[in-house]
């Protein structure tokens, strides 16, 4: 299972930072993307995944705690919320594990 780690995650600035890069790093760039933090865009490459893949989220209790409070600008809504959302959405392509 393969595993991005959120443990660090102590802004938003961190988030756009690190959670980003670890999913182009592990997901999208072998897939041939390069998600730069829009959220249609995030469901898009999810959509991507053509063999069922298996992720750990390490540290989505910090990711939940800060992001929680961030409105996402597009939508107006909590960003945490909306990412989960997705990634459950996309259940049949990635397996979450939020740890």
């Amino acid at each position: 299972m393969n595993q991005v780690d959120c443990r660090h995650i102590n802004s938003y600035e961190d988030f756009i930072e690190d959670f980003i890069e670890a999913f182009n790093s592990t997901l999208f760039r072998p897939a041939g993307g390069n998600w730069n933090g829009n959220l249609d865009a995030f469901n898009d490459y999810l959509s991507w995944v053509e063999t069922p893949y298996r992720l750990e989220l390490l540290g989505t209790s910090r990711c939940e705690q800060i992001l929680s409070k961030v409105n996402h600008e597009r939508h107006g809504t909590a960003l945490w919320p909306m990412l989960r959302s997705i990634l459950l959405q996309n259940k049949d392509r990635i397996c979450v594990h939020f740890n």
